[in-house]
């Protein structure tokens, strides 16, 4: 089930924000994999047109903008696929992209490819195995208006590769509306890769419905990657739109897309917030972060045992909502001058609230 729109549609906020994610952590992925790779791979698996109703940038353009524009320049080859099903849309952004200007460098390569997400998909692995280069990194963006054209199991097989990353965004208002209709149950079992969805259909509580259906996607894509966060987008009316879900092996790449989350306007008319942690819905765009909740957790996962300043950095990455930055000032010099914290063998010449790399916490 999906939207039905024309071939170009008005931008709506969520959009523009969603979009504004996307472009911070392309930017960020983009030096890391062209620094250390001879090719890397972006694919949008549903790129529409290309623009909106009043001349905005769509997502391919977004992402093309930002490889033009880039700080570093680079000499590896980045190839980008835009997928569009709907022939009108496909004709739209074949000939938005065929008018690209400025010109993009030989290095850059795209294009528009008419067809099912799912079948180019099946081609990209197809090609992957032939050129025997199963290592190219790979970015998906995918960005569907309903939920039947997104099957688990497209995803399992995009995660099967050591170095690809999906960003899915997940309709939850679409999935929470047609969730008890018989005729939408063989989507929502490709949906979710599993029957499991059914039990969701006798709760009336809408937070509830919201944990479980989420929880279960959340395990579902933790089965197929290292590291999977989860981001809410309300609307206006405090009511979820849709779920952000993004999945790698990569604990940097975890790293950078919270990053880019953080960085995203806080006072726009779409909020987000962190909804992976079940045992607390800590709001992850708040004026500034909750620093209190921070060492609430600290102190809950470590109290009475030491820890590397580099691995307690790296559970907050891969636990929490919060960012390695949030660490050390907004918490760690506090609970310092507080006694809450101490340090084993503190290095010779230490300066006062400053944790260096191979410093060895002692909590309280």
């Amino acid at each position: 089930m999906s939207k039905q729109l024309g071939t170009i549609w008005d931008l709506e906020p969520h959009t523009a924000k969603k979009h504004e994610i996307l472009r911070r952590y392309f930017e960020a992925w983009l030096p890391i994999m062209m620094l250390r790779h001879s090719r890397v791979v972006y694919i949008d698996g549903f790129a529409g047109p290309g623009e909106y109703s009043k001349g905005e940038d769509g997502s391919p353009l977004v992402v093309l903008k930002a490889a033009r524009g880039h700080k570093h320049k680079f000499t590896s080859e980045l190839i980008c696929l835009f997928v569009e099903d709907e022939q009108d849309r496909y004709e739209h952004l074949a000939g938005l992209l065929a008018r690209i200007d400025p010109p993009l460098p030989n290095n850059i390569k795209f294009r528009a490819v008419h067809g099912a997400f799912n079948e180019q998909a099946t081609q990209v692995f197809k090609e992957f195995e032939e050129r025997k280069d199963q290592q190219v990194p790979t970015l998906a963006f995918i960005d569907p208006f309903g939920f039947s054209h997104t099957p688990y199991s497209t995803l399992a097989k995009l995660m099967k590769y050591p170095k690809c990353e999906v960003l899915v965004n997940f309709m939850y208002e679409h999935i929470n509306r047609f969730l008890s209709l018989p005729d939408q149950a063989e989507h929502l079992d490709a949906l979710f890769g599993t029957p499991e969805w059914r039990k969701v259909q006798g709760l009336t509580v809408p937070e509830e419905r919201l944990r479980t259906i989420h929880d279960l996607y959340l395990g579902q894509l933790r089965k197929v990657a290292e590291y999977v966060r989860s981001f809410q987008m309300l609307n206006i009316g405090n009511r979820v739109e849709y779920v952000l879900f993004f999945a790698t092996k990569n604990l940097k790449g975890l790293e950078k897309m919270k990053e880019s989350m953080w960085k995203a306007d806080p006072r726009g008319e779409f909020q987000f917030s962190d909804y992976t942690n079940s045992s607390a819905q800590l709001r992850l765009f708040a004026d500034k972060p909750d620093y209190d909740a921070l060492r609430s957790l600290i102190t809950g996962k470590y109290s009475g045992k030491q820890v590397s300043i580099e691995e307690l950095g790296n559970w907050v990455v891969a636990e929490t909502p919060f960012l390695r930055a949030h660490i050390k000032k907004p918490v760690l010099v506090s609970m310092e001058e507080e006694g809450a914290v101490s340090l084993a063998a503190p290095k010779v010449g230490r300066r006062k609230a400053t944790f260096p790399d191979g410093t060895i916490l002692k909590f309280i």
